[in-house]
């Protein structure tokens, strides 16, 4: 049986040009730290990858920090200003990822103040709460996610930073669902710190980056040697590395081709959904690869089981969570009770995807 891949938003097939890149990198063997020639070759594929992530997201490359994927990004962008902010308040919209919320939690255990950002039942954060609470003063990091993993839905950065920005407190984006998914440029948004991973976009698995203004002062939560400007110690993943820059510049370089396909995918799927299976958001403006859709009177484990014996794999949410049976954070957030919270469903497409797929799926629905 031929099977149809539709999870996209949890993991992505590897690009040729990753995957070249990777194994290439694999016979550069030197420690980008030694300073003999072996060193300095790794040294130099090191340097050209930042350079490509840097180039491809319009910043300077010293503001690029690998890192081994999102969730260490985010745990270093978090934990990395707040360590620097004693007294001060995180706060994160009720529509982070796992990996935001728990390292909020683990933060909150430690003593630090965390405070949730609402979201409204269009799947945004509630902009008005937020800039009430930030007129209240001292809060030092603001955590919104560029796109939710679940919804698709697209969050108002820009507007969020400027309101952060006016009452002096910085502002975090995990964008993992929008690099290599759009022209993403953290000044553009007006975001101080951005994070994302390789893994989304066609590039390897373990391997992400925090992109940050230089000037922010970080807490290294890893600490050892100096790699990374102090930021992250460790020796670097130098094959992924070149895996991570090769799929960026891949995707950024199809991007126009790759983005109307996964457009004209979402506009196949929303117009032809059953009667009995409905769009979660459906005026919000969303990512083009990602939808939830929500099947009322069907647990959502259900069907992603019935789903993939048909030969299509779709997930209920986030990869990071889907193994656990539980309902969606993000449904309750925009209001959803708890059973309606389990009946959604998550489809995503990407690069390698089909016109087809998409019908494929609708079929089995």
């Amino acid at each position: 049986m031929s099977r149809i891949y539709l999870d996209y938003a949890a993991t992505t097939p590897l690009r040729p040009a990753a995957k070249a890149a990777l194994m290439a990198a694999l016979e550069v063997f030197g420690n980008p730290s030694s300073v003999h020639q072996h060193g300095q070759a790794a040294r130099a594929l090191l340097d050209d990858a930042r350079r490509t992530v840097a180039d491809a997201l319009a910043v300077r490359a010293e503001r690029v920090v690998f890192t081994s994927g999102g969730t260490e990004a985010n745990n270093l962008a978090l934990r990395g200003v707040m360590g620097k902010a004693p007294g001060q308040t995180l706060l994160i919209s009720a529509l982070e990822h796992d990996c935001v919320r728990q390292t909020a939690l683990a933060l909150q255990a430690a003593g630090v103040a965390v405070e949730e950002i609402p979201a409204t039942a269009a799947g945004v954060a509630d902009l008005a709460w937020l800039a009430q609470r930030l007129a209240q003063g001292g809060v030092a990091l603001v955590s919104l996610m560029h796109a939710n993993n679940e919804t698709g839905v697209l969050q108002p950065i820009a507007e969020a930073a400027a309101l952060a920005h006016a009452h002096g407190a910085l502002l975090h984006t995990d964008a993992v669902q929008t690099v290599g998914h759009l022209a993403v440029e953290p000044d553009a948004l007006g975001v101080d710190l951005l994070t994302f991973t390789a893994h989304k976009f066609g590039g390897p698995k373990g391997v992400g980056a925090l992109v940050l203004k230089s000037e922010i002062a970080m807490l290294a939560t890893q600490t050892g040697g100096a790699q990374e400007r102090n930021r992250r110690g460790g020796t670097e993943n130098l094959p992924s590395i070149a895996g991570l820059a090769a799929a960026l510049q891949a995707a950024l370089g199809n991007l126009a081709a790759e983005t109307q396909a996964a457009q004209q995918l979402a506009d196949d799927l929303e117009q032809h959904l059953p009667a009995t299976v409905a769009l979660v958001a459906p005026h919000s403006p969303k990512v083009p690869h990602v939808r939830q859709l929500l099947t009322p009177g069907r647990k959502g484990e259900d069907m992603v089981l019935k789903l993939d014996i048909g030969g299509v794999a779709v997930s209920q949410g986030s990869a990071c969570s889907s193994g656990r049976v539980q309902a969606s954070h993000v449904l309750q957030a925009m209001g959803y009770d708890a059973t309606q919270a389990g009946e959604g469903l998550r489809l995503s497409w990407g690069w390698n995807s089909q016109p087809t797929d998409v019908q494929a799926a609708l079929a089995l629905l």
